[in-house]
C-alpha cells in the first residue's frame, strides 16, 4: 500500500470538502471495522483571475477512510449512466455511543453521479493524500 504524503485531520478535510471528488474505490477490513473510499480529492479550488477561464483545482489522489464502523448501508444505481462516481458531500446526520463509550456519528455520502449514498456510523475519518497535489484545469486526474 502507498505510503501518504499528508494525513487530514477531520478538521481539515470537513465534510462539506469533499463537493466533486470523484470516486474510484471502496474498500473494507472487516477485521479492522474500517471503510476506506478511495478518491481523488480536490485540495483547493482556485478562483479564475480573467471570468473568460473555469476554476482550477489542486487535486491528490487520496485515502478516506472511517474507523469502527458499523451499520453500514450502500444505495448507488448506475442504470443508463457511465461508471463514474462523484461526491456531492458528507453530511452528518446523528451521533451516539458506542456501549464501550466511545462516540459515534452517523455519516451520509452523498453522491452526484450516480445517484446513491452511503450511510455509515463511525468514530471518526481520516484523509490520507496519497501524493503532492497537482495543478489542473478540471476537477478529476486522469488516472
Amino acid at each position: 500500500m502507498q505510503s501518504p504524503f499528508r494525513i487530514l485531520g477531520e478538521s481539515d478535510s470537513r465534510p462539506d470538502s469533499f463537493h466533486d471528488c470523484h470516486v474510484h474505490g471502496l474498500r473494507w477490513k472487516a477485521d479492522r471495522f474500517t471503510f476506506t473510499i478511495d478518491l481523488q480529492y480536490i485540495v483547493e479550488w482556485v478562483q479564475p483571475i480573467d471570468p473568460s477561464r473555469g476554476y482550477r483545482f489542486w487535486i491528490s489522489e487520496a485515502r478516506l477512510t472511517f474507523r469502527d464502523v458499523d451499520d453500514l448501508k450502500l444505495s448507488m444505481d448506475w442504470s443508463g449512466t457511465s461508471l463514474d462516481a462523484q461526491m456531492e458531500t458528507i453530511r452528518v446526520l446523528k451521533s451516539r455511543a458506542t456501549p464501550a463509550g466511545l462516540s459515534q456519528r452517523n455519516y451520509e455520502v452523498v453522491f452526484s453521479t450516480p445517484e446513491g449514498s452511503i450511510s455509515l456510523w463511525s468514530t471518526g475519518y481520516e484523509l490520507a493524500l496519497l501524493e503532492k497535489p497537482l495543478l489542473s484545469e478540471v476537477s478529476s486526474i486522469v488516472p
